[in-house]
């Protein structure tokens, strides 16, 4: 495969539905939201004590998690592609486990090329696993690591293997409820097909969560505010291939609905993107069962993205 090849394929694809954050060149599939309720809050999710959610994110936030979480998202995008996402994890004495597997399909496009290739292809077809690690440490302090593994293949001409990682670090603060947290993702060697290279969507991310209750309060509690427990969360990126930090806000409202059960709202904000600015989410908890909804609100001509994921803790 001609190098020159690989660069006409990449610039050929279509435009994905299934959008994710600027990060890089290369390895959309690597930055892509993996569960919908960070997609609610904005994505500001770093620091976050999120479990399987906080996967995409930051590594430290599953250190704290309780009981064992399975989790599957599939998206169906607007340009015909396809997204899937299955993860586990499982909370030791010593470390919170997780692995997981990323799929996406980009649909069909037609090729004709000057090399005499032509016809229909698979215009992209990724597959990521994820293994992950959370330690809680002494003085409130979480680290985590996750280890990715993909294969990368562009309308079944042009293919790509190799590993990227990401380090996290999440603080509980002697403040309740605020945490602080820090991640650098998507470290690793260039995404080569055959001799043409792109960096990974490498970035730096900040954030700091608050989590307080008003359930406590007389009006709160006696049901004169249907929403107690809030969760209020700001992120700041930096991608490696940008000069400016983007910042985001995200807020979560909860509500008890009594007999196990419980229902929440989500809203969000990222700021200075060209894409979804706008995000809002609800999720809600039966028992063990989770599903939680998030929508990017797209504007001028990029379609808004709709993530479902169901979810469960034993």
């Amino acid at each position: 495969m001609r190098p020159s090849l690989a660069l006409l394929l990449l610039l050929s694809l279509p435009a994905s539905g299934l959008r994710a954050e600027p990060g890089g060149t290369a390895a959309a599939t690597l930055r892509r939201p993996l569960t919908a309720r960070p997609v609610g809050m904005g994505e500001a999710f770093a620091a976050v004590d999120g479990g399987l959610d906080s996967l995409g994110y930051n590594p430290a936030g599953a250190g704290r998690l309780k009981k064992p979480e399975l989790g599957t998202s599939y998206l169906r995008g607007a340009a015909g592609d396809d997204f899937g996402f299955l993860g586990y994890s499982h909370p030791f004495p010593l470390a919170t486990l997780t692995g997981a597997m990323v799929y996406y399909n980009a649909g069909t496009i037609e090729l004709n090329l000057s090399d005499g290739t032509r016809g229909p292809r698979t215009a992209q077809q990724d597959m990521v696993g994820l293994l992950s690690a959370a330690l809680p440490l002494g003085a409130g302090l979480c680290l985590g690591g996750t280890a990715k593994f993909y294969r990368f293949e562009l309308a079944q001409e042009a293919r790509a293997a190799g590993f990227a990682g990401d380090l996290g670090a999440v603080w509980h603060t002697p403040l309740s409820g605020l945490n602080l947290g820090a991640a650098i993702q998507n470290l690793g060697p260039d995404v080569r097909y055959e001799s043409v290279g792109d960096p990974l969507p490498s970035a730096a991310r900040f954030g700091a969560a608050y989590d307080f209750s008003l359930a406590k309060l007389r009006y709160f509690s006696e049901g004169g505010f249907s929403f107690n427990r809030f969760l209020v969360t700001a992120d700041a990126v930096k991608p490696r291939d940008q000069r400016s930090v983007l910042p985001s806000t995200g807020l979560e409202m909860g509500m008890s609905l009594g007999d196990a059960s419980d229902m929440a709202l989500r809203f969000g904000y990222l700021f200075e993107r060209d894409i979804a600015n706008f995000t809002f989410g609800a999720g809600f908890r039966q028992g063990r069962w989770r599903l939680d909804y998030g929508l990017g609100v797209g504007r001028d001509d990029v379609e808004s993205t709709h993530h479902v994921t169901l979810g469960a803790r034993f």
